[in-house]
């Protein structure tokens, strides 16, 4: 038995002068309590209680120890009480790791409508293109890529997923000759990719049930989608990119799509939310937890 336990039996015997007693109000048997107080003894090397066939009476140095162990489990009761109370405050810290391209594009009214919620609580934000081990790296939170995810014990929820598209720049086009919908020509032209795709990166381009498979090597890579963005905006090259991420860029005409004709189908996409487990939840946890699945997202950068 735990040295805890033992000393809320001793003390328990001590108040109702028996065993049998203590036993009966802790909901134990007496061989219990017995050895409890046995090994709590053996353990001090002292006698702490006398014993006789009608009752159970303290020794000197047992009142000393008593009052000792009184003071302990008060306070440990109290910091208990504390901890306890404090993991049910939805305030203090909340360590929040977040791929970069999501926190920049989609987060800032996300955090916005958290904190008007729990004004008390702080967010620490941490923005990272890269695997994560929440438990070892002491986050409360992740919003990543599945694939980002290494601890295998934290729960992972999908919260929004995405598909891309073949793009670049019309300057690029034109400087580069690729022609609009000859998948074939991607192969051979400039493509910017994740760091994931440095050793090629394989897409299926389906039209009217024709499917053509390429595998496509980056001459430029970059560990952040928006970084990508700039780089096929800037003319370097082509690349695959989500329509939610460039929008105002198609809008605009400063990239243009390619191979229109066709559907870029591979792995789907996909952004989570990720925390160390589901027993234990700091209220703090908890809530952010419960206000970003509650927050309508659309299909969403990585």
């Amino acid at each position: 038995m735990d040295l805890i336990g033992a000393m809320t039996i001793f003390v328990e015997v001590a108040d109702t002068e028996g065993f049998n007693r203590a036993a009966e109000k802790l909901g134990i048997s007496k061989s219990v309590v017995t050895r409890a107080i046995t090994q709590l003894e053996a353990r001090l090397n002292v006698r702490l209680l006398q014993r006789t066939t009608r009752r159970v009476s303290l020794t000197e140095i047992g009142r000393t120890y008593l009052n000792e162990c009184r003071e302990i489990l008060s306070q440990i009761a109290t910091t208990e009480a504390s901890v306890s109370k404090k993991s049910a405050e939805t305030k203090g810290e909340i360590r929040i790791a977040v791929s970069t391209s999501f926190a920049l594009e989609r987060l800032p009214p996300i955090i916005a409508g958290y904190a008007e919620r729990f004004p008390e609580v702080i967010v620490r934000l941490t923005l990272l293109d890269r695997e994560i081990d929440l438990v070892e790296e002491g986050f409360d939170v992740a919003i990543v890529p599945s694939r980002a995810v290494t601890s295998e014990t934290s729960i992972v929820r999908v919260i929004a997923s995405f598909s891309n598209i073949a793009v670049a720049s019309p300057a690029y086009v034109r400087s580069s000759g690729l022609r609009l919908n000859v998948p074939e020509d991607l192969t051979t032209r400039s493509f910017i990719g994740r760091m994931v795709d440095a050793k090629g990166r394989k897409v299926s381009l389906v039209a009217d049930g024709d499917a053509r498979t390429l595998t496509l090597v980056p001459r430029f890579t970059a560990n952040n989608l928006l970084m990508v963005q700039r780089m096929t905006i800037e003319g370097m090259g082509f690349s695959l990119l989500p329509q939610s991420l460039i929008e105002k860029e198609l809008a605009s005409g400063s990239i243009v799509p390619l191979m229109t004709d066709f559907s870029v189908l591979e792995e789907q996409s996909n952004i989570c939310l990720a925390y160390p487990s589901r027993k234990y939840l700091r209220a703090v946890t908890r809530t952010f937890v419960d206000h970003i699945v509650g927050w309508p997202l659309a299909a969403g950068p990585s």
